[in-house]
């Protein structure tokens, strides 16, 4: 599908940046109230992850493809797969991690992450026009 309003930046932990930067970019792809302040909670877990797990530098990646807003948050370390994907209850929080990929799991209406040599890639996509 044909990419309308493609961002990207670097992935930093100045985290109030990225998130200004998405807000921003989902404001003016029709996103507001509750699903915006969701959906920047959600890519900021997305970037802890990067940050503390993923080798601490990637790439966030933005656009609408129609219907969708789809957001794409990189890492250069390569080792998040599909199975750290929970559907169900929140891991425990005596398990020491996981919560914040649940929670992306929680607010995105879909939510994939791919592997190759190198890079992990979770990609997140949220309906516009939803109340």
């Amino acid at each position: 599908m044909p990419r309308a309003n493609f961002e990207r930046w670097a992935i930093s932990d100045d985290y109030s940046t990225l998130r200004e930067h998405v807000k921003r970019g989902a404001r003016l792809a029709g996103l507001s109230g509750e699903r915006l302040e969701d959906l920047a909670l959600a890519v900021h877990e997305a970037v802890v992850n990067v940050i503390e797990h993923g080798g601490g530098r990637g790439e966030l990646t933005m656009w609408c493809d129609g219907t969708d807003l789809v957001i794409e948050v990189s890492d250069e370390k390569g080792e998040l797969t599909a199975a750290h994907l929970r559907a169900g209850p929140p891991p425990p929080p005596s398990k020491g991690g996981g919560r914040g990929l649940w929670l992306i799991h929680q607010i995105c209406d879909e939510v994939v992450i791919s592997r190759r040599v190198g890079r992990s890639t979770v990609r997140m996509r949220t309906r516009m026009g939803m109340a």
